[in-house]
């Protein structure tokens, strides 16, 4: 290979991302995007709603595919947004190690209440990102005074203020014009994803519009416990792995294991999905 040619392969990759202890990089365009992973887990095919064991058995046959839970960010200049907060293990570490405090962070973007997407908001009754703003749907809102969490809702109102509203129409921008809201309600009544785009370069980040790789991927119409709204969230899941599929949209899911982020490409009747080395 020439010289210039391996040098300009190298710079390519190079811009297109670093994984490092558990943080994956990547840019679109100015736009600095990492998927940060809290912490590992697996996924029990125990929860998934289906009576076909036969599947269970073929796409995941020890009943446990790795996962974990996934914090992404999006930075542009001095505007730090993250989405979600996991579980409150590994998230500020690693934050710090990519030279971001959580004093730097001024906006919190929620795809959904369910305890491994806020619980890193709080921490021994205080707020652990002083500076930020919290951004959610209102219908997301509502679920959240209502849901088992209800206290922590309370607790971080107090806390935060008032959260700002999400518009999921994917024509309004959210706090950068790269980026803008999905609706993927479904999973619970106000869930929402975010779209970053930079030229023909995207990324869709879909919080838990899936939870079990192995199995959801292949067959899209299975749902899981979780779900508040299990044929919604069958019927969006389907619709947004076909879209990523066709459009060639990068797809990043909170509990997909680490980097949590690849490509998802048709497959007979279902998908296959393809992760970023």
């Amino acid at each position: 290979m020439k010289p210039s040619l391996l040098f300009g392969t190298l710079l390519f990759f190079a811009a297109f991302a670093q994984a490092e202890d558990g943080v994956w990089n990547t840019k679109f365009g100015d736009v600095d995007f990492y998927s940060i992973q809290d912490a590992p887990n697996e996924m029990n095919s125990g929860v998934l709603l289906t009576d076909d064991k036969d599947a269970l058995t073929r796409l995941s046959p020890t009943g446990k595919t790795p996962s974990g839970y996934g914090v992404f960010v999006v930075k542009k200049g001095t505007d730090v947004m993250l989405i979600d907060t996991g579980v409150d293990k590994l998230l500020i570490g690693r934050l710090k190690a990519i030279g971001i405090r959580p004093e730097d962070v001024k906006n919190v973007l929620i795809t959904h209440v369910h305890g491994d997407h806020v619980g890193g908001l709080l921490k021994d009754g205080n707020k652990v990102f002083p500076n930020a703003t919290l951004w959610l749907s209102e219908k997301e809102l509502t679920f959240w005074k209502s849901a088992r969490n209800k206290e922590q809702c309370e607790q971080c109102l107090k806390l935060y203020g008032e959260p700002k509203f999400l518009t999921p129409d994917e024509k309004t921008a959210v706090i950068i014009p790269e980026l803008v809201a999905v609706d993927l309600s479904g999973h619970t009544p106000g869930h929402t994803g975010f779209l970053l785009s930079a030229g023909d370069k995207k990324v869709l980040i879909a919080g838990d519009v899936l939870h079990n790789g192995a199995v959801q991927f292949a067959r899209p119409d299975i749902s899981i416990q979780y779900d508040s709204d299990p044929k919604a969230a069958a019927v969006v899941r389907g619709r947004i792995l076909k879209r990523v599929a066709e459009e060639k949209i990068l797809f990043a899911a909170t509990h997909l294991a680490f980097p949590a982020i690849g490509y998802v490409k048709t497959d007979a009747d279902g998908f296959r999905f393809e992760k970023v080395e």
